[in-house]
């Protein structure tokens, strides 16, 4: 979906309401559909934060969304909802005067111009920040500055309406005197460009975004800064499997990959291409890297072949025509996680891309690619790179490309991806906080989902077998890429609990798990 101003986000408001659709309405639906998403993210914590609630409701709409999800919420029995108002209720006006004064009285409703106490931000309760919108610019004043230091300091969960309070819509800055750090960012009608900013993203944690039914040509006619995936957009992308399906339908992926220092990287790229379901997946690992040392457990679905390697235990020259010959028998490959990047793992790399064979660069063949760049430009056409920042400064360095990128890269992430897809003609996956793919054709979509549990080693293992899986299906590379990089993120946002104790190992089911709530039928 598009990503839009805080100036178009207001234009297509009033194009709402314009067009017959109350501003009642749409603030009815900000508030229910947050509650919904609401409701979700609070199921997934640990049981100690389900019962409390403390809505923070400030003077605007920002403050009537507030009001109606407290209305909503107020529904579930059990459940203990306070709401906080900046300003006696005969203060506000239009709609969120209605919605609070449409507050059952069983939601206790407190005026503070000041300080909140301590029972606010008790260590059983969730916060929902409903503040000041995206409307905010300039500097804090109180008792927004004080209300919101209290909410950072709290250690609780916070949910955010439509954006953190403090948080610049349009550039992502916090206010001079701080903003809303938020767990969970809820945004209505379409998400805004401050979002998708390095400070932005921070601030957002994870992103919504709630349906409140803009009309449909005026969203079309909007100016865009880029495009962002949720789920309904990826939903698009995956339709239902047909009945008649056999394995040869959803394609065979070679995953090359692994040496003897790194035995568990190809197990981890096979298990995200066929949790992604791909039909066949065959692994090619060097002879005795599952003999000479411990061997991980290996699901029975999977078809090894030791691929002789003169016995060094990583793949080289030796190995090429075993390759190659795999290859033949596949709709696409995995090379790079665990490889080495010695001058024979680069000529393993070039004979892969003469095959002209979809094929996913990742980890060890990003860092063969950067030392020659020269060399690899005319062969990427059929190629997704997916480096992390680190690995993207070198592949800027090693193909040419000149910008300030060296230390502003989380600055020009959506830049810098762009400048690479379109000098090599592979599409790029710039991972981390807002993963970006990126075209040659200069189009680019950054993920509207991801998680700092998926900062762990091993999981661009399972993204690259995922977006492998997805090519060998038949999916485009761009298409593979972003359906790939969301339901890897969303995994990592409902895989478990705890961001802590999440490893790569937990990364599959939950795969499974997300790809599933985003489309029964995929």
């Amino acid at each position: 979906m598009k990503i839009v101003s805080v100036e178009q986000m207001r234009s297509l408001d009033q194009q709402a309401i314009d067009s017959g659709i109350t501003g009642e309405t749409l603030m009815e639906r900000a508030g229910r559909g947050a509650v919904e998403f609401i409701q979700e993210w609070i199921a997934q914590m640990a049981p100690a934060h389900r019962r409390k609630i403390t809505l923070l409701a400030g003077k605007g709409n920002n403050g009537g969304d507030a009001y109606v999800a407290a209305r909503i919420l107020a529904q579930e029995e059990d459940l203990k909802l306070t709401v906080f108002s900046v300003c006696p209720i005969n203060e506000l006006h239009g709609d969120a005067l209605l919605n609070a004064r449409r507050l059952p009285e069983s939601v206790d409703l407190k005026v503070r111009s000041g300080k909140l106490p301590p029972a606010a931000f008790g260590a059983d309760t969730v916060v929902v920040d409903g503040l000041l919108g995206t409307g905010f610019k300039g500097e804090l004043k109180e008792p927004y500055r004080t209300i919101i230091n209290q909410v950072n300091q709290s250690g609780c969960p916070v949910a955010a309406l439509d954006i953190p309070s403090g948080l610049n819509g349009d550039s992502g800055r916090p206010a001079q005197g701080g903003a809303v750090q938020a767990d969970l960012t809820i945004t209505m009608g379409l998400p805004k460009t401050g979002m998708f900013t390095a400070a932005g993203r921070r601030h957002c944690g994870r992103l919504r975004v709630v349906d409140i039914g803009l009309p449909a040509k005026a969203v079309k006619q909007a100016e865009s800064y880029g495009q962002a995936d949720f789920q309904e957009d990826i939903r698009k992308l995956l339709p239902r499997r047909p009945n008649s399906a056999h394995k040869r339908t959803f394609g065979r992926i070679l995953i090359a990959a692994g040496s003897r220092q790194y035995i568990g990287a190809p197990l981890l790229a096979a298990q995200g291409a066929s949790v992604l379901g791909a039909g066949v997946v065959s692994v090619a690992v060097p002879a005795g890297v599952w003999t000479d040392t411990p061997c991980p457990h290996l699901p029975a679905s999977l078809i090894v072949s030791q691929v002789d390697s003169g016995g060094h235990g990583r793949f080289n020259a030796v190995s090429i025509p075993h390759l190659q010959g795999l290859l033949k028998q596949s709709e696409a490959v995995v090379f790079g996680p665990g490889v080495g990047v010695d001058n024979e793992a680069g000529q393993v790399l070039k004979a892969l891309l003469r095959q002209r064979c979809p094929i996913v660069v990742d980890a060890d063949g990003l860092n063969l690619l950067a030392a020659s760049g020269s060399e690899f430009r005319t062969m990427l056409e059929q190629a997704v790179i997916t480096p992390h920042p680190g690995e993207m400064k070198r592949l800027l360095w090693g193909f040419g490309i000149n910008g300030d990128f060296s230390e502003s890269l989380e600055e020009k992430r959506s830049e810098a991806a762009v400048l690479l897809a379109r000098k090599t003609n592979a599409v790029v996956v710039l991972k981390g906080q807002g993963t970006v793919v990126a075209s040659p054709q200069g189009e680019f979509w950054i993920s509207g989902a991801g998680s700092a549990a998926l900062a762990t080693a091993g999981t661009g293992d399972v993204l690259a077998g995922m977006i492998g899986g997805l090519l060998a299906q038949g999916k485009s590379r761009e298409e593979a890429a972003r359906i790939g990089v969301f339901i890897h993120g969303l995994a990592g946002e409902i895989g478990m609990p705890s961001e802590r104790s999440f490893t790569a190992d937990d990364l599959p089911p939950a795969v499974a798990r997300a790809l599933q709530a985003t489309t029964p039928f995929a």
